[in-house]
């Protein structure tokens, strides 16, 4: 479970690196980073989308001000049905139906705390319209960029999280955050509900638990099997 984790991970630190290199160059060459600097993330975003199975899409969402044509943007690429799309939303603030990612709580955690996150699962209707994770990690240089992310679905992610949990010999739940449950090897615990407490060893029915890590706020929880 660690190691898919690790896999996101170090796909989205590509991302950032090349965020961060592509700002750098723009800078030195004409002064000025924008939404054309972009653009040619492209390539390296369809490659860690196509390299992960469970991947439906990857990006970066920008800070405040970081280009120079827009307050705020996002670059961001995701499987269709002929290739692959550019994912585009109304980021207009003044809009009622803006899609203000300044306030969500993955992207407040990367620019106040310097955390990442695994948001989910939910139903993406604003870009994937799946069942999905997104997983995050922040980019900064000299100052806070944004994040880069990725969305995984929860068709394909679920086998590798079973798969995970039945190798022991006791009742596992994978649990997130929130305490809503996201796996479990055992129909004991329900996908999608909310335990009471979250997890702690020699509390309740609940024997070891253990951190994932990885800034995932998930939680491996073992039970003695009923």
């Amino acid at each position: 479970m660690r190691g898919l984790l690790g896999e996101v991970h170090s796909r989205l630190e590509v991302v950032a690196t090349e965020l961060v290199a592509r700002r750098r160059a723009a800078l030195a060459g004409t002064g000025v980073f924008g939404v054309r600097d972009l653009a040619g993330l492209k390539p390296t975003l369809v490659e860690q989308v196509t390299s992960q199975p469970a991947a439906d899409g990857c990006g970066v969402l920008l800070g405040a001000g970081v280009i120079s044509d827009r307050e705020r943007h996002i670059e961001w690429w995701r499987r269709g049905d002929a290739g692959f799309v550019q994912l585009r939303l109304n980021l207009d603030p003044t809009s009622v139906d803006v899609y203000d990612y300044f306030d969500r709580d993955w992207f407040a955690a990367a620019r106040d705390h310097g955390r990442g996150s695994a948001y989910g699962p939910y139903v993406d209707y604003t870009g994937a319209d799946r069942y999905v994770f997104t997983f995050t990690v922040p980019v900064s240089d000299d100052i806070f960029l944004g994040v880069a992310g990725m969305d995984l679905g929860m068709t394909e992610l679920e086998p590798r999280l079973l798969g995970a949990l039945r190798r022991g010999t006791h009742d596992a739940v994978l649990v997130g955050p929130e305490r809503h449950v996201i796996a479990a090897n055992t129909s004991r615990w329900v996908v999608g509900s909310r335990l009471p407490y979250m997890p702690r060893a020699g509390e309740g029915e609940f024997l070891v638990v253990g951190d994932v890590g990885l800034d995932s706020g998930w939680v491996v929880a073992l039970a003695a099997g009923e």
